[in-house]
């Protein structure tokens, strides 16, 4: 059907609605007050009953009736806790304008059947929860926030009877029960319900402006390439939603602009959520009460929050996701959930980058490159372990905040990080209590940049921490320090401070996870040249190059052969690199298409004048002094795979 077609449909439809209405309200009586109903006895001719006794054969009828909301009343029509038959058919409903209410709300009800009624001017439409039974035939929903809201604890209370007659803001309202292996795909509406299905396929759909797709108890589904955005701020909620739903794969979608989370995913398990695009939304990602979940390779881009995990979620692995670009809250934060995977993400320019909230207990924090932020790392909870994390250009690297003796903060190992060109590298409080800081490399002011106003321990197992400013000897030459490092204001000692550098190139966040190769390159007079460098395949890793990277590291370390999908043209940044490189461009076939040199902490945007696929980061200087001109080519270049999610 041709839109044209369809919107002459709708107007018939609603005048045919408001002849019935007219009708029946000439029948019925017309206003009448919000109907409240909290049982079978108040099925009366008070709450707008004309007829039937409440059986199947003859239901209860209530019917034309005109329903202004009052301001302070939620619903138009609240039916609870009934089991008596049941129509509400041909009633209009303006005005429910209440955030938390709806023009008609159900609730513990089985038995009923809603028909053509009309909700106009309110701010959500219809709400069932915990109901068997119902059916939903020509209803037609006008409103500014959540159309259809179903909740239930069980598949059954999903059972519903709602087809595509049903309409939400001049869209029919699809919703799909109990459907095994079916393709939803190339829909363009305002909202996608799925209860009860298992193997479906849920794909290029444009959903916007409406209640997104809802999953509720969906199990080994697929849904990929979907995109779920607002284009003006309509009081809706989520893009896309589950709800008790289990091993499905949620990838390569882009969710923009929704007014709560770009995807909330409540009490379910095993799913696989890889490369998708969070952007502008009041937060990218919600896990709450949900476990075991793969959250991979997703960017999220100017969300206040990142990545938010609470409600005692655990087991869920956080790995390699982008996320970036005021932040204003937090990048990735941990609250009430426990023994969860945190592990090589690019966070920056976040308020806080990762936050362990209270009882955010036995996470693993590891190999996260956190650059730009206010506070990196803030910690409340206890025994998380933080490790391996490049932790660069902050303010305060990690800060264990105040909590004026309400919660005792302790057992946390902060370990094998490396602190760089922070106003403060560590800041540990009052109520702090058996945390175990070893093993870390504090470059620039060092001992100068940390504080510890708690009950520490800065030496395990006869080793320290690296200090950039350490100033003793090592007369027998085991790479410890001969004299103490005082931490103040405790005055607590770092008895074994560590002499050398050389444990710091292994706990370089990103950087760290990746392989060192041989890269071999012809140049133009046939000979070859070998360099070690880091091959950056990843969207984090390409993403992250060397930003933040310690300037007193730089001395020896290889290259970064970044590495793409395809030929394309794309552009560098050198913001929060505190040096300056040589970058040079290859194209598919491994053949030089260009250099340049890069300035440090530059905001320009560096590109090949064609298309690339490769791109190789040295130290500044490098490519001219190699040869590395026309003619030069990569031996056996090794494209990245697509992970998509626009990443590559």
């Amino acid at each position: 059907m041709n839109e044209g077609v369809a919107h002459m449909k709708r107007i018939s439809i609603l005048a045919f609605l408001a002849v019935l209405a007219l009708t029946v309200i000439g029948l019925a009586g017309g206003a009448h007050a919000p109907i409240v109903i909290l049982g079978n006895s108040d099925f009366t001719v008070d709450n707008g009953v004309v007829g039937g006794t409440g059986t199947a054969d003859d239901p209860y009828i209530i019917t034309g009736w005109e329903i202004n909301v009052p301001q302070n009343v939620k619903y138009g029509i609240n039916i609870e806790n009934t089991s008596a038959h049941f129509v509400l058919r041909g009633v209009i409903i303006r005005g429910a304008a209440a955030a938390d209410g709806a023009a008609i709300q159900l609730g513990f009800v089985s038995n009923g059947r809603l028909e053509q009624c009309l909700i106009s001017d309110s701010r959500n439409g219809i709400e069932i929860s915990s109901s068997t039974g119902l059916t939903l035939t020509g209803n037609i929903l006008s409103v500014q926030g959540t159309g259809l809201r179903i909740t239930g604890e069980s598949a059954d209370e999903y059972n519903l009877a709602i087809n595509q007659t049903n309409e939400l803001n001049n869209h029919p309202i699809r919703y799909y029960y109990g459907k095994d292996g079916e393709t939803v795909t190339g829909i363009k509406s305002n909202n996608l319900y799925f209860a009860a299905c298992k193997n479906m396929t849920i794909t290029d759909n444009k959903i916007t402006n409406g209640d997104g797709i809802q999953l509720a108890f969906v199990e080994d589904s697929l849904v990929s390439g979907n995109e779920v955005y607002r284009t003006s701020p309509v009081p809706t909620e989520h893009g896309i939603s589950l709800y008790r739903s289990d091993n499905n794969t949620v990838t390569n979608n882009i969710l923009q602009n929704n007014r709560f989370a770009g995807m909330y995913v409540w009490l379910s398990s095993h799913n696989k959520i890889t490369n998708n695009q969070f952007l502008a939304n009041d937060s990218g990602l919600i896990l709450a009460a949900s476990d075991d979940n793969k959250v991979y390779n997703n960017m999220a881009f100017a969300n206040p929050v990142g990545i938010e995990v609470r409600a005692g979620s655990t087991g869920n692995d956080i790995a390699r996701n982008i996320i970036t670009h005021a932040n204003t809250k937090y990048g990735i934060v941990l609250d009430q959930s426990t023994e969860n995977i945190v592990e090589a993400n690019a966070i920056t320019d976040a308020e806080t980058g990762i936050r362990l909230a209270a009882q955010g207990d036995n996470n693993t924090i590891v190999s996260n490159t956190i650059v730009k932020a206010a506070y990196a790392i803030s910690v409340t909870g206890s025994n998380n372990d933080i490790e391996k994390n490049l932790i660069a250009q902050n303010t305060r690297g990690i800060l264990f905040p105040e909590t004026y003796g309400k919660v005792i903060v302790r057992g946390n190992s902060i370990h094998d990080n490396v602190f760089s060109d922070n106003s403060n590298h560590i800041y540990l409080n009052n109520d702090s209590q058996s945390n175990r800081i070893y093993l870390n490399t504090f470059l620039g002011g060092g001992t100068s940049l940390v504080e510890d106003y708690g009950k520490n321990t800065w030496t395990v197992d006869g080793k320290g921490n690296y200090w950039g400013d350490y100033q003793g000897t090592d007369a027998n030459g085991d790479g410890i320090g001969d004299d103490p490092v005082f931490i103040y204001p405790a005055a607590v000692a770092d008895s074994a401070p560590i002499i050398s550098l050389a444990q710091a190139n292994n706990n370089l966040g990103i950087l760290s996870t990746l392989s060192v190769d041989d890269l071999v390159i012809t140049l133009a007079d046939g000979s070859k040249i070998t360099l070690p460098v880091l091959r950056a395949d990843a969207a984090n890793a390409r993403f992250v190059g060397f930003r933040g990277f310690p300037a007193a590291l730089l001395k020896g370390f290889p290259g970064i052969l970044f590495s793409f999908s395809n030929e394309a043209t794309r552009r560098f940044t050198m913001e929060t690199v505190p040096f300056g490189l040589d970058i040079a461009f290859f194209n598919a076939k491994g053949a030089f298409v260009g250099s340049m040199a890069m300035k440090a902490q530059s905001k320009d945007l560096y590109t090949a004048k064609s298309a690339f696929q490769y791109a190789l980061e040295l130290q500044t200087g490098k490519v001219a002094k190699l040869g590395i001109t026309d003619g030069a080519k990569l031996v056996n270049p090794v494209p990245a795979q697509n992970t998509s999610g626009g990443n590559n």
